[in-house]
């Protein structure tokens, strides 16, 4: 059991989600009670399940992990991203509320990553001002990061707030963190084109370019505006 776990394991690395589920399915399919290696082989399979893009599946995986083991708020969070993935807000912010009870102080790892699915998941259906809400709350807990102050830019922007989006972009940008800078610096430039500011936005295109190299819509972005 042990060498069919590492085997699952190596398909995961190998990017075979698909058979590395199947390989821990099998073996959860061999198990008479849980112990701590069924236990770790569930958590690999809410892994694969979440990475092959079966949300729906990962979530169950999560909420048995919570049954079986102790009510954790990594499952819980874990639950919340998975069905936030799938488009389910209700389950996701009740899973969350779970993982914020069995976690007071928001110290486990797993609450940010949580709130910002839950985000984009409200984002997709429309709803920016839940959205805004979540990132807020984010900001004001000690959350930053440009992933999230990208995503409210994004919030703003849909709700054609595009001077409250520069503030945002401002606010990411500062951060040391580069894991969506990129995304942040396109969508600034987005902003001032929205606001007629042509010159401004072209500038901003043209230093993205430089800074990131050449993409299709900065390029078309430019094409238009050297126009104007």
């Amino acid at each position: 059991m042990k060498e069919s776990r590492e085997n699952g394991i190596a398909l995961m690395e190998s990017g075979d989600y698909e058979g590395a589920v199947a390989e821990f399915d099998s073996l959860i399919d061999q198990t008479t009670r849980v112990t701590s290696f069924e236990i770790d082989v569930l958590k690999y399979r809410g892994e694969a399940e979440f990475m092959l893009g079966d949300y729906g599946a990962a979530a169950y995986t999560y909420d048995t992990l919570a049954k079986v083991d102790k009510p954790r708020a990594e499952y819980y969070y874990l639950g919340a991203v998975s069905l936030a993935n799938s488009g389910d807000q209700d389950g996701a912010e009740n899973r969350l509320e779970s993982g914020k009870s069995a976690d007071a102080k928001h110290e486990v790892t797993g609450y940010a990553e949580a709130m910002e699915a839950l985000g984009a998941a409200y984002m997709t259906a429309g709803d920016e001002e839940k959205a805004d809400e979540l990132y807020q709350t984010l900001v004001d807990e000690g959350f930053s990061s440009t992933e999230v102050y990208n995503r409210w830019m994004m919030a703003a922007m849909e709700k054609g707030n595009y001077e409250e989006a520069l503030q945002h972009a401002e606010a990411g940008l500062a951060l040391s963190d580069d894991r969506a800078k990129k995304e942040i610096a396109f969508n600034q430039a987005v902003c001032y084109e929205y606001l007629g500011q042509y010159e401004k936005a072209l500038e901003l295109f043209r230093s993205y370019e430089e800074q990131y190299g050449q993409d299709e819509k900065a390029d078309h972005e430019i094409a238009f505006l050297v126009t104007r």
